[in-house]
């Protein structure tokens, strides 16, 4: 019988990690099992890949840990960001030093594949493809007259050196350049759209008599268009695109999803979240704390904790303080089918994204495509 990835780490919370009971507060339904995994630093980022492997951060060192319980501890410190590529077979690390940032592409045993640096700290990144690394930075420039804040997106194939973009420049007043710098760098996030032709991110306004606060921004990858859909409080934290790729999933107090390209709001949450996490199929939302199945609440965690679903939708990581623990007994089903005809169904994306036809006008052609 084939072995989840959740019923395989599970196993390696009793073998050879820490394997001790649980100290995380939850309340979870009965099917469910919370397992501590193993020790990390607190706030650090982790990442499970397609092929079992567990990225993670413990005494400043990057970790992988597999399904045959074999941790390896990884040259290099700093690490802020990790995310697997689609496969599972490569990981993206950056590891900022100081107003630059070193992007690096591992393999699954902690070997460099490759590595380059960019001005700017990334603060956001996800994989396009197996073969290309997108990466959201903000370079902060403090003059005379005030904080210049500029946002950039950065392409990268391993190889050659990494395509550039600017998505937004803004001149900060002095009083919101004074706040917090993990603060001020949690600004610029982005998320890649499941059809893999788009991204959403957010970008920091400033306006003279108003408080400051995020636009929620669309571009395509193709056609260069952009667009602003929807506004957010600053801190507001992630967007998550939902599996049809159709809308967004915003933090915030409350968090919402709202409707693509419209921007309309289509359903709240009272739980207010900085990260939320969809379960593949989309069934599943983790959001401050609070797990929803069919967006009714079925388990909650402390809200100070941060999680992300299993690849295969089993079950969820979750950390809270200096441990990460694995929930199981979930059962997602696997995400919609986005096309039957996706060559044709991209150039109707961006028609779209162009303006060159409405939303309704895509909508109706996606239907002659499916008769």
């Amino acid at each position: 019988m084939k072995k989840t990835l959740s019923t395989l780490l599970l196993a390696l919370a009793f073998g050879s990690l820490t394997g001790c009971a649980t100290t995380m507060p939850a309340q979870v339904p009965e099917r469910f099992q919370v397992q501590e995994i193993t020790d990390c630093d607190a706030g650090s980022p982790f990442d499970a890949g397609a092929k079992g492997t567990v990225a993670y951060v413990e005494h400043g060192s990057l970790r992988l840990v597999n399904l045959h319980g074999n941790v390896k501890a990884v040259a290099g410190t700093g690490v802020r960001l990790l995310s697997f590529s689609p496969s599972g077979d490569r990981l993206a690390v950056a590891l900022t030093p100081a107003e630059s940032t070193v992007l690096r592409i591992l393999d699954t045993a902690g070997n460099i594949l490759a590595e380059t640096l960019v001005e700017g700290r990334v603060t956001s990144i996800t994989w396009r493809s197996e073969k290309e690394l997108l990466a959201g930075a903000l370079m902060v420039k403090k003059f005379s007259f005030g904080t210049q804040m500029a946002s950039r997106l950065y392409r990268w194939d391993g190889d050659a050196k990494p395509e550039m973009t600017a998505l937004g420049d803004v001149t900060l007043r002095p009083k919101v350049a004074r706040l917090p710098e993990a603060l001020l760098y949690d600004q610029m996030i982005v998320a890649l759209s499941p059809y893999r032709d788009e991204i959403a991110y957010t970008t920091v306004k400033d306006p003279p008599l108003f408080n400051p606060y995020l636009k929620v921004n669309i571009w395509n990858l193709t056609t260069g268009s952009s667009k602003s859909i929807a506004e957010a409080p600053l801190g507001a934290g992630k967007v998550v695109y939902a599996p049809d790729g159709e809308s967004l999933i915003l933090g915030g107090t409350p968090g919402r999803r709202v409707s693509l390209p419209a921007g309309k709001d289509l359903e709240t949450w009272n739980g207010p979240g900085r990260a939320p996490s969809l379960s593949p199929s989309g069934n599943y939302l983790l959001l401050g704390g609070h797990l929803y199945l069919h967006n009714k609440e079925i388990a909650t965690f402390p809200p100070d904790a941060k999680g992300m679903f299993l690849p295969d939708g089993t079950g969820a990581l979750v950390m809270y303080k200096e441990q990460l623990y694995l929930v199981s007994g979930l059962a997602d089903e696997p995400p919609p089918p986005l096309a039957e005809n996706m060559e044709r169904t991209l150039k109707l994306r961006a028609l779209r994204s162009q303006g060159l036809i409405t939303d309704a006008e895509y909508l109706e052609q996606l239907k002659k495509e499916t008769k």
